[in-house]
């Protein structure tokens, strides 16, 4: 089987598993928000029938390429079906292109086809500030020790807790490899650029190795991206780029792919594309992947 007919399999299985069940949750007497739960709750039912259904090729990378089709169906039907219990208007779209967008790339990582490629949990900060202490207090001599311990506590009650979990963290040959997924870097994201400078620092004071990525959807971004490239803690990938470290790392066929089997404006009604096209910003943007 190809994987355009297995595309199409997927999407016709959604379809015919939703639509009526949607139509029912799109009349009841509950909120947007309520109504939105229950759709995605369903299409999350049905893509774990798939993959356990599906009879999936041996061939470590003819796999990994059909769970990548089958999470960009998801995504389809996902942008679909909560449409027509809620529509999208800009801001709610741009944050549910972001999710599935970084599903989509993380599926790569699901059943990648290089060896010596696992997924690793995130170190928890307070053993890395443990780590970082003891370091310090070698350096300081006997007589000195309890007073800088003092100042220590300082330091770290004005650090606080920093979240070290990222969007992918994974193993390749025994290093240390963590992702930041990004759909875009746009005028509000101060808050996003210091967080991560500041999870870049910590991971590195844990693991110098640790080689730390961040990819972005988009070919054009803010400023603030400039300023994280930078840094030097982060490497930064966007576009095409970002889909070619995702098969560097992971041995997919990701940006190859893309050609021929992403397109959202075939594989989305009519109707959903044109509600889309008619906003004062054109949001199909947004699904340009």
């Amino acid at each position: 089987m190809t994987l355009k007919n297995q595309k199409m399999e997927f999407l016709e299985h959604f379809h015919q598993a939703l639509k009526s069940p949607v139509s029912k949750i799109a009349t009841k007497s509950v909120s947007h928000q309520a109504k939105a739960k229950l759709v995605n709750k369903l299409i999350a039912a049905e893509h774990a029938t798939l993959v356990n259904a599906t009879t999936f090729p041996i061939d470590d990378s003819a796999k990994q390429q059909a769970l990548l089709i089958l999470q960009y169906c998801t995504s389809v039907i996902s942008l679909e079906y909560r449409h027509e219990v809620w529509p999208y208007e800009y801001m709610a779209l741009s944050r549910r292109v972001g999710e599935l967008w970084e599903r989509f790339c993380r599926a790569a990582w699901d059943h990648p086809s290089l060896p010596n490629v696992q997924r690793m949990d995130a170190p928890l900060f307070p053993d890395v500030a443990r780590k970082i202490r003891a370091r310090i207090e070698s350096y300081i001599s006997a007589d000195v020790r309890k007073s800088a311990s003092v100042d220590l506590n300082t330091v770290f009650d004005l650090i606080g807790e920093i979240n070290m979990r990222e969007d992918e963290m994974f193993l390749s040959n025994g290093r240390p490899h963590v992702i930041d997924f990004k759909s875009g870097f746009g005028s509000n994201e101060k808050g996003n650029t210091l967080r991560l400078l500041t999870v870049g620092r910590a991971y590195k004071l844990w693991n110098p190795n640790t080689r730390l990525l961040l990819l972005v959807r988009q070919e054009q971004n803010n400023n603030y991206l400039n300023v994280i490239e930078r840094s030097g803690l982060w490497e930064v990938f966007c576009g095409d780029a970002a889909y070619k470290e995702i098969d560097m790392l992971t041995g997919s066929n990701t940006n190859a792919m893309r050609g021929g089997m992403i397109d959202f404006k075939s594989d989305l009604s009519d109707d959903f594309w044109s509600d889309l096209s008619s906003h004062l910003t054109d949001l199909t943007s947004y699904l340009e992947w």
